[in-house]
C-alpha cells in the first residue's frame, strides 16, 4: 500500500509540476513580445524572419482557440500583437527611409551624370537650326499680300455698329 501511495504521489506530483510549467498561450505572447521588445533593435534580417515566423505561429495557435480564453486573456493577446506589431512597423519605416536615403543621396551625383552627357554642340545646332527655319517662314511672307488682307478685313468692319456696341457695354458696366 505504501507503495502504491507513493506512486500515486510521483504521478500527482509529475502532473502538478507539468501543469505548473506549461504556460497559456496569453503567457507565452507575452514573454514572446517582451523578449522581442528587448532586443529587436539589434535584430539581423534573419532574426526578424525568426521572429515572425514565432509570432505567426501563436497567431496561428491563437486564431484556432481564442473562443476558449476569457475576456482579459484577449485583450491581454491584442495588446502583446500590437506591441510586435509596432516593433515590426518601426522596423519596416527604418528599412524603407535607408532606402530612400539611399536614393536622395543618389540624386545629385545622377543629375550631375545628365548633365555630363548632354550634347551642348547638338543642342546648339538644333536651336540654330530653328532660328533658320523661323527666319525663313518669315522671309517667305508675301508682305504686300498680308498687308492688303489687314486692309480688307478692317474695311469689313462696321465700325459704327463696333462703336455702338461699346458703348452699350460701357452703359452696362457702369461707365459713362
Amino acid at each position: 500500500m505504501k507503495v502504491s501511495f507513493l506512486t500515486a504521489l510521483a504521478a500527482s506530483a509529475i502532473l502538478v509540476i507539468g501543469c505548473a510549467t506549461t504556460k497559456s498561450l496569453p503567457e507565452r505572447f507575452d514573454e514572446f513580445v517582451e523578449k522581442t521588445e528587448a532586443e529587436y533593435k539589434d535584430y539581423t534580417d534573419e532574426q526578424w524572419s525568426k521572429s515572425k515566423e514565432e509570432y505567426d505561429s501563436l497567431v496561428k495557435e491563437w486564431e484556432e482557440n481564442m473562443d476558449s480564453f476569457s475576456t482579459s486573456e484577449k485583450v491581454r493577446v491584442m495588446k502583446a500583437m500590437g506591441r510586435y506589431g509596432a516593433m515590426y512597423l518601426e522596423k519596416e519605416i527604418a528599412g524603407a527611409s535607408e532606402s530612400l536615403g539611399g536614393v536622395l543621396e543618389s540624386i545629385p551625383e545622377t543629375i550631375n551624370d545628365i548633365i555630363d552627357q548632354i550634347d551642348t554642340a547638338a543642342i546648339r545646332e538644333s536651336v540654330d537650326g530653328i532660328k533658320n527655319g523661323v527666319e525663313g517662314i518669315i522671309e517667305s511672307i508675301d508682305t504686300a499680300r498680308l498687308r492688303k488682307s489687314i486692309e480688307g478685313l478692317t474695311q469689313s468692319i462696321d465700325t459704327a455698329k463696333l462703336h455702338e456696341k461699346l458703348e452699350a457695354l460701357i452703359k452696362i458696366f457702369g461707365g459713362e
